[in-house]
């Protein structure tokens, strides 16, 4: 924060009728704009029988810090390891945006990422398994499909972002193929201009 101070000899005093003098005092606020996670209490789960469902819905939150006087565009997006590397795993189908989750310790094919995309049978998308989104809080929010990923808008002052992700897994995603082991997807929300 930089805080100009304007003090000097030369500087004019203006005295109204009653003998008043008055020293103007300027100084400038910054734009700023932070992120943070929020401890969730669910982050973790496990399937807990042969459907893929999980016990319990997944959550996550973000609190957003603003001061600028117009609503910040971000990006809300999901990745997965494969071994093509990183790749986006958000994605809609039959009207519903879902998030996929990879294999952690045999990260599976970049094709059974996009397999299980576009509802291939489950047995073409092994390590990916995919979850509905059922709710994105606290903002306005729209799935843009061209991109995989919410576009999300923060206001001025603190905005909380909540991401909750239903516990029934998506039919086409979850075959007796997919190894066994962790799965993971990392949430991520970003400025748009970055």
């Amino acid at each position: 924060m930089t805080i100009l101070l304007l003090i000097g000899c030369c500087i004019p005093s203006y005295a109204d009728g009653n003998g008043i003098a008055s020293r103007d005092f300027s100084f400038h606020i910054p734009s700023y704009f932070r992120i943070e996670t929020v401890t969730s209490p669910v982050l973790i789960a496990n399937i807990t029988d042969r459907t893929g469902n999980l016990p319990t819905n997944l959550g996550t939150q973000f609190k957003v810090i603003s001061n600028n006087h117009e609503a910040k565009k971000l990006y809300l997006n999901a990745v997965i390891n494969t071994d093509s590397g990183q790749m986006d795993s958000m994605f809609e189908q039959g009207g519903r945006v879902y998030v996929a989750f990879g294999n952690l310790q045999k990260p599976p094919k970049a094709n059974a990422l996009m397999n299980c995309k576009i509802g291939s049978m489950p047995n073409q998308s092994p390590g990916v398994v995919a979850y509905p989104v059922l709710s994105v809080r606290g903002t306005s929010a729209k799935f843009n499909r061209g991109e995989g990923k919410y576009e999300v808008y923060a206001k001025n002052g603190i905005t909380n972002v909540s991401v909750n992700i239903g516990s029934h897994v998506l039919q086409n995603s979850f075959a007796a193929n997919d190894p066994n082991g962790s799965y993971q997807a990392i949430l991520s929300l970003t400025e748009a201009d970055m």
